[in-house]
């Protein structure tokens, strides 16, 4: 008890255990997000404040091949956090970790829908964000590309 009440304390529970959100409910927010058409998906790229929404329409826009629609592009208010550690990694060895890894999928977009719908960014059961900036595997590589393109439109 005193050693949980000393880390709740010094850290506001972030060393204390994964934080974020539970596998379950990330789940569920994933499976909203992929019955949305890609108007919707758009529309919300460009207006949420919540940065695990607008990081999960992102995926699920790549996920489709959609980098960018008129003005708006993927990356465009993501990629500035690529490579800045924001959230704590867990060790190596930590037998909550699972077999998971970035060859697995066919896409960078696709390991990042994972990630996020098994609870990243806090939560990275399946290590697939090596540098805790958020992003899975080579996913920042496809968003530095679609800002890249979209700027030369």
């Amino acid at each position: 008890m005193r050693v949980l009440l000393i880390c709740m304390l010094v850290s506001g529970l972030a060393a204390c255990g994964p934080r974020g959100v539970p596998p379950p409910e990330a789940r569920i927010e994933a499976r909203r997000i992929n019955a949305l058409d890609a108007s919707a998906l758009w529309r919300i790229q460009s207006s949420t404040r919540d940065p695990i929404e607008l990081a999960q329409v992102e995926a699920e826009l790549g996920s489709r091949g959609q980098f960018a629609s008129g003005s708006s592009y993927l990356g465009r208010r993501t990629l500035a956090g690529a490579g800045r550690a924001r959230y704590r990694r867990p060790a190596q060895d930590d037998p909550s970790l699972d077999g998971v890894n970035c060859d697995d999928f066919l896409t960078d977009a696709a390991a990042q829908a994972e990630f996020l719908g098994s609870g990243g960014p806090r939560n990275d059961r399946h290590k697939l964000d090596d540098d805790g900036d958020g992003l899975a595997c080579d996913w920042a590589d496809d968003l530095r590309r679609s800002v890249v393109e979209a700027r030369r439109r």
